[in-house]
């Protein structure tokens, strides 16, 4: 029996981190488009009489407001990203946008499947 062949799985993990980096762009333009996905279908979603289901949001939008609370958090997210982006080892990097990018793209699918698909 052979050994496993460590160096293969390492490869595969570089080649996507280098895959990644080549795209870091894409990945912050997919950051912005999911920030107003979001932000837009959570905000007709309330006005259709839906409830944020994030207890934090739903706080913050009770103290400022729906609108200015949606746009606020998810700033500070971004401001957030973008700080460790400067500070995170090159490799890393890209996965930072992935890791805003993705649950708001969940969030957003979410959303509109409750709205327009009757979930």
């Amino acid at each position: 029996m052979a050994a496993p062949n460590v160096s293969t799985s390492a490869t595969t993990v570089t080649d996507l981190l280098d895959l990644l980096a080549e795209r870091e762009g894409v990945l912050w333009i997919t950051v912005g488009v999911t920030y107003l996905l979001d932000v837009a279908l959570t905000a007709y979603g309330l006005s259709l009489g839906f409830e944020e289901a994030n207890p934090v949001a739903r706080a913050t939008m009770v103290l400022f407001g729906p609108l200015p609370a949606m746009v606020a958090l998810k700033t500070f997210v971004i401001g957030v990203a973008v700080v460790f982006t400067r500070i995170a080892p090159p490799m890393g990097r890209p996965l930072i946008p992935l890791a805003v990018a993705t649950p708001w793209a969940i969030a957003s699918l979410s959303n509109f499947l409750v709205i327009f698909g009757g979930y």
